[in-house]
């Protein structure tokens, strides 16, 4: 009797898949992860933030060519969002940095950051960038981002306080939150550019942070002023590049949103004697600030805050905003996931043809 395993031994060991396979599985995999996304957000998380009745009810009162503006604002405040990943990292093209930032999108409003940063460093090392370029792009991006969202209520802010629709209030929160946030960037530039001024804001974290964690009795971490020093020396060279890019990228992206909230303002009924243009921008500003907070039910608090902040009394107003707010929610929220699977499954079949043109020439 032979003594090698034949094919009915239960014993001999079974061969390890393909890498052909493997490859297979993981596309599957991957698709199957885009199509739970989309699933998951249509109809498990829109149903608790939207009422689709009054949604349809809303689309059903737009025209053809309203929904064609709508939609068209959408995609630019996608391609300059993109613009954005392009700035932050050099040699990457406008259409890399719209696929890579729309497909993270697809995952950001399901996932909590940094999972759509991470996303945009997978798609990075598939364009040929290295680890260190893309970890730095992807820093620079969300400090860049959060940035952003800080400004363009400032803007807002500035733009009612020169056509003398502001209060007296509203200037003391303007030059308060300038002051702190001018002081911010201030501190970051300086870290970029020298690494003197780096070691001593990196010192002093390093004391604040040990202060209070000590408080929860935590163990503080130990190399907060090295991550500082580390921080600025990778990015020096990116910001003295593309510095100036950035900035109007970032800008661009603001101002695409404050687009998108003044057709969806106008399309409501919200006529520019109730909210001229001025406080447009500042009612996107403070739509994209809201948006970055984790408070549960903040969609229904916005309208009735925004709404005060704007002064609105009539009940008509307030009702035309909700409309306002809902078709903003659409456009900046629904239409990115459609635009951001489309992305995803164009890379996944690049990458897959130049891992076959790969193996071919092997």
């Amino acid at each position: 009797m032979s003594e090698h395993p034949t094919d009915e031994d239960p014993d001999r060991p079974s061969s390890p898949p393909s890498k052909r396979t493997r490859t297979r599985i993981l596309k599957f995999v991957g698709v199957l992860v885009v199509l739970a996304l989309l699933y998951y957000s249509l109809f498990v998380l829109l149903p608790s933030e939207l009422d689709w009745a009054t949604v349809w009810a809303d689309l059903q009162a737009l025209s053809a060519w309203q929904i064609a503006a709508l939609v068209g604002s959408g995609l630019l405040a996608i391609v300059a969002l993109g613009w954005t990943s392009k700035a932050s990292l050099p040699d990457l093209t406008l259409y890399q940095g719209t696929e890579s930032s729309a497909t993270s999108q697809l995952s950001a409003f399901v996932f909590p950051p940094p999972a759509d940063m991470a996303i945009r460093f997978a798609m990075y090392r598939t364009y040929g960038f290295s680890d260190e370029q893309s970890a730095v792009a992807v820093l620079i991006a969300m400090v860049a981002r959060y940035a952003m969202v800080v400004v363009m209520p400032l803007i807002g802010m500035a733009l009612v306080l020169i056509a003398g629709l502001g209060t007296w209030s509203a200037l003391w929160w303007f030059l308060g939150i300038g002051l702190v946030f001018g002081l911010l960037l201030w501190l970051v530039l300086r870290v970029v550019h020298s690494d003197a001024a780096a070691h001593r804001v990196g010192a002093w974290l390093q004391r604040v942070a040990s202060r209070v964690i000590r408080w929860f009795h935590r163990t503080p971490p130990d190399d907060l002023e090295n991550s500082v020093v580390d921080f600025g020396r990778r990015t020096r060279s990116t910001v003295d590049r593309n510095g100036r890019s950035l900035v109007i990228s970032n800008v661009a992206w603001g101002l695409s949103n404050a687009l998108v909230m003044l057709l969806c303002l106008r399309f409501s009924s919200v006529s520019a004697a109730s909210v001229p243009l001025a406080a447009v921008v500042l009612t996107a500003g403070l739509i994209m600030a809201i948006n970055m907070l984790p408070i549960p039910g903040k969609d229904a608090l916005a309208v009735s805050w925004i709404a005060a902040i704007l002064g609105l009394t009539s009940s008509t107003d307030v009702s035309n905003l909700g409309t306002a707010m809902l078709l903003y929610r659409l456009v900046t929220w629904i239409l990115p996931m459609p635009v951001g699977a489309v992305f995803f499954l164009l890379w996944r079949g690049r990458v897959r043809r130049n891992k076959a043109a790969e193996v071919t020439t092997a």
